[in-house]
């Protein structure tokens, strides 16, 4: 066995790892595999997250064969539309002519596509437990006068902050604080 056929074994024995490393931990997370027989026969795999979004709608991701990463957005009605989840990397510098020796630059961006089945499931991983399963943090803003003044009119019916009583005073202020 040549040096460059071990090399190839090896990376495709760590890609298994990774792959089915990865897809315990998906299941374990409640992450369902729901490709069709279709999408199995050409190279794509798609994923369910456990809950819904916003509106009500399953969230879908989908990795291909050929090295994208989407999220896919179905409706009841109509087809997946797909957003990117690869990286995006900047592609071609091409050079427009706009008049008289006038020319313009443009940089397209690329995806950055993944390859290798393992690399792409994980990638897939990394990104949904990075925006669906990590809590973001609150939004801490500091509490000014006009803040005050706004909370006292719309909620309490007052002209302003000072114009209210005690009581309703901090009844604002708990609920901007928290």
């Amino acid at each position: 066995m040549s040096v460059r056929e071990y090399n190839k074994r090896e990376e495709s024995i760590n890609q298994c790892r990774k792959y089915s490393k990865t897809m315990l931990t998906m299941r374990d997370l409640g992450i369902k595999e729901v490709s069709s027989n279709c999408q199995m026969k050409n190279g794509t795999q798609v994923f369910r997250l456990p809950f819904k979004d916003a509106w009500g709608w399953s969230i879908e991701f989908a990795t291909y064969s050929s090295g994208y990463v989407r999220r896919l957005v179905t409706y009841h009605t109509r087809g997946a539309k797909c957003w990117q989840i690869n990286k995006r990397i900047d592609g071609e510098e091409t050079y427009y002519k706009v008049g008289d020796n006038l020319y313009r630059k443009f940089t397209s961006r690329t995806c950055k596509l993944i390859p290798l089945h393992g690399d792409r499931i994980e990638y897939l991983l990394k990104f949904i437990l990075r925006n669906y399963f990590v809590a973001k943090p609150k939004y801490n803003h500091t509490i000014n006068m006009e803040m005050l003044d706004r909370a006292a009119k719309y909620t309490h019916g007052e002209f302003g902050f000072d114009s209210c009583d005690s009581d309703t005073q901090d009844d604002i202020l708990k609920r901007l604080q928290g």
